[in-house]
């Protein structure tokens, strides 16, 4: 299982290093971590850091390079929303990585090697378009999307309507806005269910809620597949 830790702290046993933002991307990363080392795609050599949320994020990783075994990781990757402007967000990680880490990382996240051989990239989710660039949006649309696509599609493509419908339904009565409607719809979705009512992300994540094979995950795949290798 990749491993847990409660201060930003590096582990030589574990060179390959997580930073996201927020308690459910780190518990949602830990068991999709689980599930590819499972699956053998990759190896458990994790360290999953929750930075807490965007502005912590920008003072925090500058203190990086000056924490002890920094030297001894293989690589780091960002992982956090795009939220209403993913061509902003991108620009802002890249910008902050950039000076936290004094090298030019592109905007689209791939992976860049420093002078001592250490990786860099970041993805926003909830993924990556065609054209490579980054979809607008957060984990919870993430998770819309692989429940939209699941094996039991009819289904759950009809609980997703419904759970739309409500939450539109209830702006329309109070005359205004949701303010993170991301997270009305996933958990009206939720509550819909018998299995995964009243659960956060991360709990849901480990009650198999989402189908962790699912091709809208395959960009997350693919940069953590790259990062430990």
């Amino acid at each position: 299982m990749a491993k847990k830790r409660k201060s930003f702290q590096l582990h030589p046993e574990h060179p390959y290093v997580i930073l996201c933002e927020g308690r459910d991307e780190e518990l949602f990363l830990r068991y999709y971590i689980e599930y590819l080392v499972s699956k053998k795609l990759v190896d458990d050599s994790f360290n999953i850091i929750n930075l807490g949320g965007n502005e912590e994020m920008k003072k925090t990783l500058p203190l990086f390079p000056s924490l002890d075994y920094f030297d001894q990781m293989k690589g780091f990757l960002i992982v956090r929303d795009a939220e209403t402007n993913a061509a902003s967000a991108a620009q802002s990680v890249q910008k902050t990585m950039n000076t936290s880490f004094d090298l030019l990382l592109s905007i689209d996240g791939a992976f860049v090697e420093n002078q001592d051989g250490i990786r860099f990239g970041f993805v926003l989710l909830p993924g990556k378009k065609a054209d490579g660039t980054f979809y607008n949006g957060t984990l919870e649309d993430l998770c819309c999307k692989i429940l939209a696509l699941s094996d039991d599609k009819a289904s759950g493509v009809a609980l997703l309507e419904m759970a739309n419908s409500y939450v539109k339904t209830v702006e329309e009565k109070r005359k205004y806005a949701f303010k993170t409607i991301h997270k009305n719809r996933l958990h009206a979705y939720l509550s819909g269910t018998d299995d995964f009512v009243g659960m956060k992300i991360g709990e849901a994540a480990h009650a198999r809620c989402f189908d962790f094979s699912n091709d809208a995950l395959d960009f997350l795949k693919d940069a953590l597949v790259d990062l430990s290798s």
